[in-house]
């Protein structure tokens, strides 16, 4: 059997008032008319719901028993309600997110210390992967937000640069240039460049390939197939540098990150998804990374 909530409604109110006059004045109803409602629910359950008299209504026997389970249910009714508007906007719920290996620190990780401080109640789940693969994840829907380095993402995905990442040269130290304060891409043109085989064809490889190879020089340059933090280890174990973007620095015993010069916004950071995710925390942590972007705090 189905029944009108607004009809069980006025029930409702008259049991917790005593009074049809009273019950109709919360509503905004007539009396008249909250009087009809609670007749109609009467003739669809069978029984009377309600004892009038001229000093107010009480419940009848089976009323009281119907109407305290439906209170109850009204009630789980209402958390419903104000639970779905939670979630449909973006205060409730939970949010996928992918980045590139090892990209929780800098600015990254002020959108998500600052996403989780806003909207409690949105639980992230996190997968780090390659740039390529997370870029494919969100275009395939198992991912809805991506925060990545680089604008060429995915065609099929929404793109939107968030701020700008200078370029750091990664030295052990040991390294000849291990005090300097700014290098250039000519001091280290005699060293062994180690990069990660894992982010081969990202933004940031090309970028840095790019720039080692101006002028036709050729770099030497050793592609490890490991992560980029045992990357790390290689460099503080004397077998070469790297190059990093900002978002992937991050304190190691031995290690030091350096600015090159030129190159203090020379990569963008993006927030990448689809446009027809109808995840709308999606929206909402994207507004928070612009927000985080336009404070340009330097990692």
């Amino acid at each position: 059997m189905i029944l009108d909530l607004r009809n069980l409604r006025c029930a409702i109110a008259a049991a917790e008032t005593g009074s049809f006059r009273r019950a109709a004045e919360m509503l905004a109803l007539s009396q008249s008319s909250l009087s009809r409602r609670i007749q109609h629910l009467e003739h669809r359950l069978g029984f009377p719901l309600f004892r009038r008299s001229r000093t107010g209504v009480s419940p009848t026997t089976a009323g009281a028993a119907f109407l305290e389970r439906a209170i109850a249910g009204a009630q789980q009714l209402d958390l419903a309600a104000r639970y779905a508007v939670a979630v449909d906007s973006g205060e409730v719920g939970q949010v996928r997110v992918g980045i590139a290996s090892s990209r929780t620190g800098g600015l990254f990780g002020d959108v998500l210390r600052q996403f989780k401080a806003l909207f409690p109640s949105v639980n992230i789940t996190l997968t780090e992967d390659t740039t390529s693969r997370t870029s494919h994840h969100v275009a395939m829907g198992t991912l809805d937000v991506a925060f990545l380095i680089g604008t060429n993402c995915n065609p099929v995905c929404e793109t939107r640069v968030l701020w700008r990442e200078a370029i750091l040269a990664a030295l052990g130290n040991t390294h000849r240039l291990f005090n300097h304060q700014v290098l250039t891409w000519q001091d280290t043109r005699n060293d062994t460049i180690l990069l990660s085989k894992a982010e081969q064809g990202s933004e940031v490889q090309h970028r840095i390939i790019a720039k080692l190879t101006q002028g036709g020089h050729r770099p030497k340059i050793d592609i490890q197939d490991v992560s980029e933090a045992s990357v790390f280890d290689l460099v503080v174990s004397g077998c070469g540098i790297t190059f990093v973007d900002e978002s992937a620095a991050r304190r190691v015993e031995g290690l030091r990150f350096i600015p090159l010069a030129g190159e203090s916004d020379a990569l963008p950071a993006s927030a990448i998804w689809r446009s027809d995710n109808a995840n709308p925390a999606v929206l909402r942590l994207i507004a928070v990374a612009e927000a985080v972007g336009r404070g340009g705090r330097k990692a």
